[in-house]
């Protein structure tokens, strides 16, 4: 079920919230963008590596989306599929037509190896 809820909140809102831990056990949450490509959940840190949020969720492997009074807490797990990458790309473009150059930011070619798969814990 919590893995409906979450492509539901992705499907469904445009910036989505990405709660991430801090090396003090602190959390700090983030807006950031999200698809779906056949059911499965994918999120792009468009700064690529240089991105806090994304060097946090490299370093433990996990998240957590914040919906308004829900949470789910997700693993995250790094692409290199270059035929996934490419409908990523896709999906993007299309739920986010009308960004302008933040989406050409988010699928440029120094941020695509920056997409990793998201897993409902």
């Amino acid at each position: 079920m919590e893995h409906m809820a979450v492509i539901d909140y992705f499907t469904g809102t445009d910036t989505v919230h990405i709660a991430t831990e801090m090396r003090d056990g602190g959390e700090v949450v983030t807006p950031i963008w999200a698809v779906v490509v056949d059911g499965v959940p994918y999120v792009r840190s468009a700064y690529g590596p240089q991105s806090k949020w994304y060097r946090r969720v490299q370093r433990t492997g996990r998240a957590a989306f914040v919906d308004g009074s829900q949470r789910y807490p997700v693993t995250v797990e790094n692409l290199d599929d270059e035929a996934v990458i490419e409908r990523v790309d896709e999906a993007y473009q299309a739920k986010y037509a009308d960004q302008g150059s933040a989406l050409r930011q988010v699928a440029s070619p120094q941020v695509r190896g920056c997409t990793m798969r998201v897993n409902v814990r």
